[in-house]
């Protein structure tokens, strides 16, 4: 394949910049350890694209496979491993199969005609058709776990260099189908009429990795945001978190009028289990009372470890009644279920107390109530429900 001068220094430099791509995904994923995952996946996309594209350079007039179909597969495997790489970030669904058969399927078809210069209208319309809907998946998966973090806005944004090199192998399909004479522009890579394409090229081969590293950056951001709200031991929100939702849930109260009740739970004789049978134990009752509380709690509920032994619920759209049927349920199922531990089976119960908002009565005050009345539970002989008031 004879190419332009400048069409090959752009070329070059396209695969400079996939190739230091595959090596910084790389370091990202060993040594730093960033989302290990998803980082040697696109290292690896980086690499197959680059593979594809030098096998591409390498087209002639006579037929070979390496050159034309091991060359369009590469480039399909990178697209597919972009994806991957996404969704690996993001904890999305598994499309592997489904982008699998999509790439079976077109492998098949490709094989269907001969790998040469004759036949290149039609594999870069079966090529580009696979890739564009590669790419438009991977626009959907990121718009969406994207939006979870930053927003509508933003994400569209950013999904942005996603859906336009989606958008050119559409173009691609519909010249190599309908246009075959504006082959030199768009199709091929070696010709003057190729350098405006080849330099689109470069600027969105550059904003998809910014976007991939921006990508990771958010989320790793939401886990340092996640962790900063969250216990170690249990999983569970930390008071602080659970202050900025009892917040939220005020002014829902304020403004609608609709009532929320908080239970506070101590763990009782939780110094004797320590001092007994050691601190090893003391956090596998905290975690086990964790996941007991957890299953008898509805999906809007709130639980949180606010503090040593003691969890905090909240219940919005409770009233006193139901918040007493919850405490119930609560009370219950940690009796039922006491811990073994190296043959011996260990008792838990809690002391609780439960407060439901009233009018002019503030989020602190609540608290402080619900605690009173849990106290009172802990001064009756623990074991015990009492209401606030």
């Amino acid at each position: 394949m004879i190419f332009d001068p400048q069409a090959l220094l752009l070329i070059q430099f396209i695969c400079l910049l996939i190739g230091t791509s595959a090596i910084a995904w790389g370091l990202i994923a060993h040594p730093l350890n960033i989302a290990s995952k998803a980082s040697i996946r696109l290292s690896l996309a980086n690499l197959c694209v680059l593979l594809g594209v030098i096998l591409n350079t390498q087209r002639g007039e006579g037929s070979s496979y390496l050159f034309w179909f091991v060359s369009d597969i590469s480039l399909l495997l990178g697209f597919m491993l972009l994806r991957r790489g996404t969704q690996y970030l993001f904890r999305l669904h598994n499309s592997t199969k489904f982008d699998t058969i999509a790439l079976i399927i077109t492998a098949a078809i490709m094989l269907s005609a001969p790998p040469n210069a004759s036949s290149e209208h039609f594999l870069a319309a079966v090529f580009s058709s696979t890739a564009a809907l590669f790419f438009i998946m991977l626009t959907k998966d990121n718009f969406f776990a994207i939006k979870r973090d930053v927003g509508s806005r933003i994400a569209m944004v950013m999904v942005t260099p996603l859906l336009a090199m989606a958008g050119i192998f559409i173009i691609r399909v519909f010249i190599a189908l309908f246009l075959p004479e504006q082959s030199n522009t768009f199709l091929s890579l070696n010709t003057r009429e190729a350098i405006p394409v080849l330099w689109f090229y470069v600027f969105l081969i550059l904003l998809i990795n910014i976007v991939m590293i921006g990508n990771a950056i958010t989320r790793l951001v939401s886990k340092i945001r996640l962790l900063a709200d969250r216990d170690q031991l249990t999983g569970l929100w930390n008071r602080r978190a659970m202050h900025k939702m009892l917040t939220h849930i005020h002014q829902r109260w304020l403004r609608d009028h609709v009532p929320y009740s908080v239970i506070l739970l101590d763990l009782d004789h939780f110094k004797a289990i320590n001092d007994r049978y050691g601190h090893a134990v003391g956090d596998v009752a905290l975690q086990t009372a964790a996941t007991l509380f957890a299953s008898k709690l509805r999906a809007n509920d709130v639980l949180s470890r606010h503090g040593g032994e003691e969890f905090l619920v909240l219940l919005p759209a409770t009233n006193a009644q139901e918040a007493l049927a919850v405490a119930e349920k609560l009370h219950r199922i940690l009796r039922e279920n006491p811990i073994s531990w190296q043959k011996h089976s260990i008792s838990l119960t809690a002391s609780l107390g439960y407060a439901t908002i009233y009018p002019e009565c503030e989020p602190e005050k609540l608290l402080i109530q619900a605690d009173q009345a849990m106290y009172r539970a802990k001064l009756a002989g623990r074991d015990r429900i009492c209401q606030a008031g």
